[in-house]
């Protein structure tokens, strides 16, 4: 766990200076408002499913400014954060597992990075299913290539390059297969060094 007043895992991912990270992460972040804009065209509401400090929904919020974007995370300094980022996201403290959404009350579900940090990820696939009218996409490293990147640049060595706080370990197959347990998944991409799938309600 992050000691209290350090910064998050996430955070310092996202303001990191390496150049290749950058990189990485803003080819996430442009495939994501791809997808969203091919999905909602007219526009929407858009739920982001442990947003963090709101990295993601802020991407959104500056290339679309017609969505209606909400966050959900389960941690106070995260959003906090977020609030920095972006003003007008609403957001509010959550725990993922049991979302105080109505059911089919958006038009599009986001949990990008979460599932591995949950030892219950099914609660909150079937949560993504329950809340969201339409499209929900996900995505979670692509194992074992994202832990063999982390080695070949000696990082996170004690745990064979996998982040510390991950509970869940995937390959393409396997998180796919887990998603449809709950969801009908229409598409899988690869953005190395990630996972991205796009489902909807089963």
């Amino acid at each position: 766990m992050t000691p209290p007043g350090a910064p998050s895992r996430n955070l310092l991912k996202h303001t990191s200076a390496n150049p290749l990270q950058r990189w990485l992460l803003g080819r996430f972040h442009a495939t994501i408002a791809t997808l969203v804009a091919d999905l909602l065209p007219n526009g929407g509401t858009v739920l982001d499913v442990g947003c963090g400090e709101g990295f993601v929904a802020r991407s959104l919020a500056v290339r679309f400014p017609t969505l209606t974007i909400m966050g959900l995370d389960g941690s106070r300094p995260a959003l906090r954060f977020a609030t920095t980022l972006a003003a007008d996201i609403r957001l509010a403290q959550a725990d993922v597992r049991w979302l105080p959404v109505a059911s089919s009350s958006v038009d599009l579900a986001l949990c990008l990075e979460v599932l591995e940090h949950l030892t219950a990820p099914d609660l909150t696939l079937r949560e993504l299913g329950r809340v969201s009218r339409g499209p929900v996409i996900l995505s979670t490293p692509n194992q074992p290539f994202f832990a063999a990147a982390n080695l070949a640049r000696l990082k996170n060595l004690p745990t064979w390059g996998d982040d510390p706080e991950h509970v869940q370990w995937w390959t393409v197959t396997a998180f796919r297969q887990r998603v449809a347990r709950w969801l009908t998944v229409k598409r899988v991409l690869l953005r190395f060094p990630w996972t991205i799938v796009v489902a909807h309600r089963a």
